[in-house]
Parts: structure tokens; sequence; C-alpha cells
């Protein structure tokens, strides 16, 4: 018997001679003290007191031990066949334009963004598309993402889609719920109320800062501040829906987010967010346009100085009384590990990953004349399969491997990012559920 390789330690916390630890496969979490963590350390030795045996025993049934790395190796390959094979839910994202009323200084669409609408009838095909896959997954739920552009440009397609699914989940008593990630300036009562019939249970609206920072950021198209519009619809359609805000950061903005959270917190909206998400901001596929295929460029996600921004915010956001999801999550790529999730762009595309839609070189057809998804079943994870951290990570993430090395394909390791952004980030979930923050 040994220690699992996909078990992680976080020294001496919540105090010294405590130890947490964490298993990636199992998400399983407790803290030891120095005498277990020395049993551990000195396996295949077996413990002679009874107390430490059976605390041993507790310890590989929560997966924190095991009998050998050929265990570890059939755990590692049962956990991504589960994801692959768990297609109770039909993940569908309907991106119903790449117009937008923002002129963002940042924009994953930079180089798409057209004046472009799914019509009605693309819309329905849409509906027929999802309705086939959920009876060829054999789903038992379906759980639909509008997104843009700005979506809500393009209510026609979002009503046409939600009625129509409607429909179908009361005629075959199927399980539906809807959202959309909007910049919050078309996010009415009145388009609530409409909407929240058919399915409709959240939002998430972006705010990157207090007024001057987020009007410098996220402007209308005539360069006038959005801001003060998005404020006055967070406070009007209070308690219709559950309503997260994201707040997307990088070194230009990370320290106006203080004032941000203050603002909220003095206009009393902090206790109706539903959840607070921060975001980094990274390079988009225009950025990489002209380069030489094997040019590397940063990746935001992936460096250890956004880490330590993302812990600083989330931690000072949880002080501050916010929801704040700190926990440790495996990470499963809709476009490789998943095999019941679509993405629908509003040509009436296919497309793996949301951020890459508009690039046809990343399409598999469209649902009149669907193509075999290149990427998806790929089995990247195997290439990590000796690290601790790869049931987290998975085969890491196609989207940023293609802005940093230009090949979606290529190995985007971050193993110091990892070792910090886990340790750090389990410290805080403790802390979290202990109400010590």
């Amino acid at each position: 018997m040994q220690p699992s390789q996909f078990t992680v330690t976080v020294s001496d916390f919540p105090e010294t001679g405590k130890h947490l630890i964490y298993n990636t496969i199992t998400q399983a979490q407790v803290i030891i003290d120095d005498t277990l963590k020395s049993v551990m350390d000195t396996l295949p030795a077996l413990p002679e007191k009874e107390e430490a045996r059976t605390a041993v025993a507790q310890l590989k049934k929560m997966g924190f031990l095991t009998d050998s790395e050929n265990d570890d190796s059939l755990a590692l390959e049962s956990h991504f066949k589960k994801i692959w094979d768990d297609t109770s839910v039909l993940r569908a994202t309907v991106l119903t334009t790449y117009s937008c009323n923002f002129e963002c200084v940042y924009c994953v669409e930079e180089g798409v963004k057209k004046a472009v609408f799914m019509d009605q009838k693309m819309a329905q095909e849409a509906v027929e598309y999802i309705e086939g896959k959920f009876a060829e997954h054999g789903s038992r739920s379906i759980s639909v993402y509008f997104y843009g552009g700005e979506p809500l440009l393009n209510i026609t397609a979002i009503r046409t889609v939600a009625n129509g699914l409607h429909e179908f989940s009361l005629a075959h008593n199927v399980p539906l719920t809807f959202g959309f990630n909007t910049n919050g300036v078309l996010l009415t009562p009145e388009v609530i109320a409409e909407l929240k019939p058919l399915g409709l249970t959240w939002a998430t609206i972006t705010i990157d800062g207090p007024r001057d920072v987020h009007d410098r950021k996220r402007p209308f198209k005539n360069g006038k501040g959005s801001f003060d519009a998005i404020i006055a619809n967070l406070k009007a359609i209070d308690g219709l829906t559950h309503l997260d805000i994201n707040v997307n950061f990088d070194q230009s903005n990370v320290g106006q987010i203080p004032a941000l959270l203050d603002f909220l917190k003095e206009a009393d909206q902090s206790s109706k967010i539903g959840k607070l998400v921060f975001t980094p901001i990274t390079k988009t596929p225009k950025d990489r346009e002209g380069l030489r295929p094997a040019t590397e460029t940063d990746c935001s996600f992936m460096t250890l100085e956004t880490a330590q921004q993302l812990i600083a915010l989330r931690r000072l956001a949880m002080e501050k009384g916010y929801n704040v999801d700190v926990g440790v999550h495996a990470r499963a790529c809709e476009m490789v590990l998943r095999q019941a999730s679509i993405i629908i762009d509003p040509y009436g595309d296919l497309y793996g990953c949301s951020a890459l839609a508009g690039r046809k070189e990343f399409s598999h057809g469209s649902f009149r004349e669907e193509q075999k998804d290149a990427f998806k079943g790929m089995e990247l994870w195997r290439r990590c399969a000796g690290c601790a951290f790869a049931p987290l990570c998975g085969d890491g993430c196609p989207f940023g491997s293609f802005i940093r090395f230009g090949d979606p394909l290529a190995l985007n390791c971050a193993r110091e990012t990892m070792d910090y952004f886990v340790g750090e980030s389990l410290k805080l979930s403790y802390l979290k559920k202990k109400r010590k923050i």
C-alpha cells in the first residue's frame, strides 16, 4: 500500500502539526496530524496500533492510499470514462448572434463579430437538432446556454428556441433549464417575466470595475459608458432570477476591483448576487493572426501571477461577505471530454468550444451536414497520466493551447501554477466551510 499519486498535501494547515490532504480524483479532503502523516510516509509498512490501522483503511477507502501505481492508472482511466459516459444532461450552447452593442477593449470574438443573427427558421432547426441529440445520447434533461455576441440582441431566436424546447419538455416530461451570459443592458424585468415560465433559471452579467474602469473597458459602440445602465437593471431585476456577476480582470483593472466590491455593497447589491466570479482576460485568436505557427504567446489562464491575483480577489470578496466559489473542481472540457455537449452558432455551424466559434477551421460542419468532430473523445489526458493534477485539468485547454502555441493539441502545462492554485483554493474552501472567512 502507498499514497496515491493523486493525493495532494497542504502542510501545516490549518495549524502547525496538521495537514490538509486532498485527492484530485475522489475530491475527498480531510485533516490529519503529524502522526498519521508519518504513517502515510512510511508505507507500505503498516502501523502496529489498531487505531492507526483503522485510519489507514479509511484513508484507502477515500482514495488517499492505493495498493499500486497500476490501481492509480485504472482509477484515472475510470475517472475520465465516467465523464465521457455521463450523458444524463444534454448541454447545448446557442449563439444567437455574433453582433454586440458593446465595443470592449478585449473580446474573444474579435475578428468574427458581425451583424449576423440566427433567423427563426434556423432557430427552429436548432430546436430539432437539440431534440435529436437528446434522443441519441439518451439524456434525461436539457441545459441551454444562450451566448453571443450579445444574445439578447436576438431575443426572437431565444424565444423560438426556448418555446420549442419548452413544448418538447412538457410533451416528454424532460426537465429544461436555460440562462445566458449578457452584458446586462437588455436584461429587463419584462424579459425575465417572459422567459422564466419557459425555463429561464439564471443569468450572468459582467462588470469590470467601478464606473470609470468599467466604462473604459466595456463601453457602448458609440463610446459612451455602460456602467450606469447595468446597475439600473441590476436594481430593477432584483430577486426575479438567479444572478451571478462576472468580473474580468487583467493588469489594467485588478487594482480597482476592491472599489467595485465596495460600491456594490454600498448600493445594497452584494447580498443579491448569487455568486461572484473572477475571470482572467487572456489573448484572443485575433491576436495570433499574422504570427508564425510556432510562436509562443502568453496565456493568462496558466500564469502563476494570474493565479495569485485570482486567489487574492477571491479571499477579499469572501472577507467582504460575497458568495464566491472557492472549491477545487475537475475541469471537463466540452470540446474534448464531454460527448453530450453541442455548440450551435448563428449560421447553424457546430463547434466544440464557444471561444473558438466563428472560426471555420474549428467547425465540424452544421446541423444540416454534420461531420465527425476531430476533437471530441481525444484522450489527451493520457500524456499527463503521471501528474497529480491530471484529474483536475484533464487534457489542458485546447483554446489556451491555441492561444499560446497556435496548436490546440499542444501541451499547455502549468504545474507550478496548479500546485499553488490548488493548495490556496483548498485553504480558502476550508476556511469558508468553518466560517472563518
